[in-house]
């Protein structure tokens, strides 16, 4: 597991907000399991559409904003961008179907502060899902990275002078105290300005999937969820791709994804929270058991639904056994 700088805590004594800083400075990135946030801006829900007003339960799928998030122990986030009544917004709908979340701006700024007053973490923001059904993809890439170039933004943001960095092979010294920037698309990418490509392994490395387009990354991540409402179902699907891809120090992430997707016999009558509440439990678990076996490969990230900081401490405590 990760070396330390300090004496090795127990789990009680870990603090969420300031993790990283018991981390060996020259420690990789690849070598650390981080906690994730899936759907990170969607701590509130704005503009719902087509339907999503019956239950909000079933887009909402944080309680805690970019701030708790990262207070609570989160390094890598899920943010999917809409550009919607005139501002950049995190977004999560099927078609017009869902709701605007946080926006853009607010969580970014959170980002910041929080790192601002947190100078020995990092965290990894992954831009994906821009909203395609309203044919202006194209016009919400170019205001994101409009947006981002706003100068009294720079100084927070990771960089490198090589275009082909790997970031699973940097270390944890080079990037305290900044924000990682990653894109799930080739439009703006430069890693001198700290806009990195991110692509999906899986679908390089697993024969069920078939790489759509070309890319040249700068930052793999093996990440498969189980589409379904069913913990059993889940859990045997994740653990089977952990056994399969997973383990630190390889030259991609693997991320557990560990959340359970609404289907139709859940529309009604149940919500994310409650789907997520039984994930969690389970997921911290393991992380106090199975995870812990020495033969068991561990994951970089564990994805999650409503982030709190128990389940997080859990994920972040096996740095340290």
């Amino acid at each position: 597991m990760g070396s330390l700088i300090n004496e090795k805590p127990d789990k009680g004594s870990l603090t969420t907000a300031t993790w990283m800083g018991r981390l060996d400075p020259k420690l990789l990135l690849n070598g650390i399991i981080m906690p994730g946030s899936h759907d990170a801006g969607m701590s509130q829900t704005d503009h719902c559409g087509a339907g999503a007003d019956l239950n909000k339960g079933i887009v909402q799928t944080q309680a805690l904003d970019m701030l708790g998030q990262l207070a609570a122990g989160a390094r890598y986030f899920d943010i999917r961008v809409d550009y919607d009544h005139g501002k950049l917004v995190s977004y999560h709908r099927t078609g017009n179907a869902g709701c605007n979340g946080q926006p853009l701006a607010d969580m970014l700024e959170q980002a910041i502060a929080f790192i601002d007053s947190h100078q020995s973490e990092t965290c990894i923001l992954k831009f994906s899902h821009i909203r395609t059904n309203r044919n202006n993809e194209r016009e919400i890439k170019d205001r994101i990275d409009q947006f981002l170039a706003n100068i009294q933004y720079r100084k927070y943001f990771y960089n490198n002078k090589y275009y082909d960095v790997n970031l699973a092979q940097i270390s944890l010294e080079a990037c305290r105290g900044k924000i990682i920037l990653v894109f799930d698309y080739p439009e703006h990418i430069s890693a001198r300005s700290g806009r990195f490509r991110y692509c999906d392994k899986n679908k390089r490395i697993d024969p069920a999937h078939e790489q759509i387009s070309p890319c040249d990354p700068n930052i793999s991540v093996y990440d498969s969820y189980a589409n379904t409402a069913s913990l059993e179902k889940m859990k045997q699907d994740q653990l089977a791709k952990l056994i399969a891809y997973g383990g630190l120090n390889r030259d991609y992430f693997f991320l557990l994804s560990w959340t359970l997707t609404p289907d139709s016999s859940t529309f009604l009558t149940s919500s994310i929270k409650n789907l997520a509440k039984e994930a969690n439990e389970a997921l911290e678990e393991l992380s106090e058991g199975y995870f812990r076996e020495n033969h068991i490969p561990k994951p970089n990230i564990a994805y999650m639904d409503y982030v709190n900081e128990q389940t997080a401490r859990s994920i972040i405590a096996l740095n340290f056994f």
